[in-house]
């Protein structure tokens, strides 16, 4: 396991699931994609169909195989530090820093680009 910077329960990404987002570094840098999962824990997150590793592994499991069970070369993403991923603003369509502000009595996330400012977090 990596080494943790914060204690447990400190850290907040500024990244939260079903988000767009931009690789800003690495091996998979300028390539964008939803968090599927974010670990706070070590501080990092899995983007669907970007760092993708492949495992070798054999097959698990009974009659019913599902994809997790069966053997062979799999293509998985791999987590990544929170630090080398930017949310890409659903209003401008750019990658933008994270601002927060208070509206309708909660905080929410908005757009720091120019010209737009425009909330991230939308009313589920």
């Amino acid at each position: 396991m990596t080494r943790k910077r914060h204690e447990v329960g400190v850290f907040k990404a500024h990244v939260k699931k079903g988000d767009n987002v931009r690789v800003l570094s690495g091996r998979s840098a300028g390539e964008s994609g939803r968090i599927t999962r974010v670990l706070p824990r070590t501080e990092r997150a899995i983007v669907e169909g970007v760092n993708l590793v492949t495992r070798h592994q054999r097959a698990r499991g009974g009659q019913t195989v599902t994809a997790e069970q069966r053997s062979g070369r799999i293509e998985k993403p791999s987590p990544i530090h929170v630090s080398n991923l930017m949310v890409i603003c659903p209003n401008c369509n750019r990658p933008t820093r994270i601002g927060h502000r208070e509206a309708d009595g909660r905080m929410v996330r908005t757009c720091k680009q120019p010209g737009c400012g425009d909330l991230i977090d939308r009313a589920k």
